[in-house]
């Protein structure tokens, strides 16, 4: 097929050379400044790469490359008649220029008749080579393939209705059917010994099932237990007793390190029977032991040590609930100090550099009225820094204690609202579409910091009749929290000297690995929002 293609892509190029020739001639009377232009095309397809390729081709006869040859010889002259812009002897020659075109044409198209004819033989002859090979391949594989398994799918039927003694396999044959007959045929003998033996080790089985059955059952209720009440002396006690009546043990002990008033024994020990123990460890941390003198039957050793991997998980999970328990108090403890000292600090800092302002106005001699009118806007800025202060430290009180008793998100945040009320007229609505528990307790103060910080902006500066706060989850599946405002819109993000809101704001957004952003509302306002990844560190 790609030869075909070939062919006719030089039947088509030479071919063209035709049309090509006769054009000049209409461009030398009419269209002079045309001819260059057409004499390089002509150049381009005589030597196009698929009449050059001519040359080297296989198929391709001596005839073609000689006519070939000569035609670029004869348009040399040619192409001399239409430089030297000698119309009459152009027009003489054409017609025998296009003759010698049109044999080399009819040249190519017998070479691809040819190529043609020569492909469809040998397609013949393999077609006939293929109808005898596979004729050939039928009849063989009936014979030594087909008609042998066909025995052998009879006697594996008969051996799966448990007939061992099959109909015989030819097992002589040095094939891999004969192999294959020979090893069925072994299999199937010993399969009649396997088979007698298989009664007896079934009745084996069920009794060992049953009991490794009972023992998971045990296994099943004390792991209820332990996962499902709250740990104590008497819910181990309970566990105990369940695995002394399982496993018919004479006795079992439970000794709790670091707690010795949970130690606990059951049964009666015998002096003259050792006792065996495992110790109680999880992580590399020695929690306790568990020890026991065995009864009659003896209790298997895998339902013994997965009971001391179960004692050992509740006694760990126990001791980390007690640890959660108080890091949680010292977390609660620590954000509370922090919070206080990050928020007080630059308030108490600039009323500590207005206060040496005013001990040095103050301590000039000489006060004239203006000195006086300074020290009066001193004192002034000192009482606002004061009272805003004051206002901040009852504020980040308040948030506290929601922290400490009321984790849940929407609550949480009406609260925080519902405080600032109370400072202007405008309108506030709380959205919460996020889970309860969707930030840990160091996480949810940042959370309402922000909140607070960016409606009390808006408050101040938005001149708003509504300010929304909304919790919820944006079109890429990310937590988002939003402040807005139908206002006048933020005029610029760069904080007036002396005011550090959008920073601290920036840096608890970056504490949370969470984006903020804020940015003028299309439809007028402000929006602060603040994007959190899907997994919250």
């Amino acid at each position: 097929m790609l030869g075909n293609k070939s062919d006719a892509e030089l039947i088509n190029i030479a071919g063209s050379l035709r049309m090509q020739s006769y054009r000049l001639i209409y461009e030398m009377d009419y269209a002079p400044d045309q001819i260059d232009i057409n004499l390089k095309k002509y150049r381009l397809s005589l030597h196009s790469s698929a009449l050059n390729e001519i040359n080297t081709k296989f198929f391709i006869s001596d005839e073609a490359k000689v006519a070939y040859k000569n035609l670029i010889k004869r348009w040399e002259l040619m192409e001399h008649y239409v430089y030297s812009n000698n119309g009459q002897a152009y027009r003489q020659n054409i017609h025998n220029y296009v003759d010698q075109v049109d044999k080399f044409v009819s040249i190519l198209q017998y070479v691809a008749e040819k190529k043609l004819y020569i492909a469809i033989v040998c397609i013949f002859i393999s077609m006939l080579s293929i109808i005898a090979m596979v004729s050939y391949v039928i009849w063989f594989t009936k014979k030594e393939v087909v008609s042998p398994l066909e025995k052998l799918a009879l006697a594996s039927t008969q051996v799966q209705i448990g007939q061992f003694n099959h109909l015989p396999l030819d097992i002589h044959k040095n094939n891999e059917i004969g192999r294959l007959s020979e090893v069925f045929t072994q299999m199937s003998s010993e399969l009649q010994k396997l088979y007698a033996k298989l009664e007896e080790k079934v009745n084996e089985k069920t009794i060992k099932l049953r009991q490794v059955n009972h023992s998971l059952t045990m296994l099943y209720h004390c792991s209820q237990l332990a996962t499902t009440s709250s740990i104590s002396p008497k819910l181990l006690q309970q566990i105990l007793k369940q695995v002394l009546i399982n496993e018919h043990l004479r006795y079992i002990e439970l000794i709790v390190h670091g707690a010795e008033h949970w130690n606990i024994q059951l049964g009666e020990k015998q002096d003259h029977f050792s006792c065996q123990q495992t110790l109680l460890t999880i992580e590399g941390q020695e929690l306790g032991v568990i020890a026991w003198q065995a009864g009659l039957p003896c209790p298997d050793l895998r339902t013994m040590h997965s009971v001391s991997q179960m004692l050992s998980r509740t006694l760990y999970f126990y001791n980390m609930q007690r640890q959660q328990q108080h890091l949680l108090l010292m977390e609660e403890r620590s954000i509370i100090a922090r919070e206080l000292h990050d928020s007080l600090a630059q308030v108490l800092s600039y009323l500590k550099i207005q206060l040496k302002l005013l001990k040095h106005t103050i301590n000039k001699n000489n006060l004239e009225y203006k000195d006086k009118e300074n020290s009066l806007l001193i004192i002034h800025d000192f009482e606002q820094a004061l009272t805003a202060g004051y206002q901040q430290l009852r504020e980040l009180l308040a948030t506290f204690r929601l922290n400490v008793q009321e984790a849940n998100l929407q609550i949480a945040l009406e609260q925080v609202i519902d405080s600032l009320r109370n400072q202007t007229d405008i309108k506030m609505k709380v959205h919460c579409a996020l889970p309860s528990q969707t930030f840990s307790a160091q996480q949810l103060v940042h959370v309402l910091q922000i909140v607070r910080e960016a409606t009390l902006n808006a408050i101040k500066h938005s001149q708003a009749s509504l300010i929304e706060v909304v919790a919820d989850i944006n079109d890429d599946g990310e937590y988002q929290l939003l402040v807005r405002d139908n206002g006048i819109g933020i005029s610029s993000l760069e904080e007036p000297e002396g005011h550090y809101g959008l920073n601290i704001m920036q840096e608890r957004a970056q504490k949370l690995n969470a984006k903020l952003m804020i940015k003028r509302r299309d439809i007028g306002g402000t929006e602060v929002q603040m994007v959190f990844p899907i997994t919250l560190q």
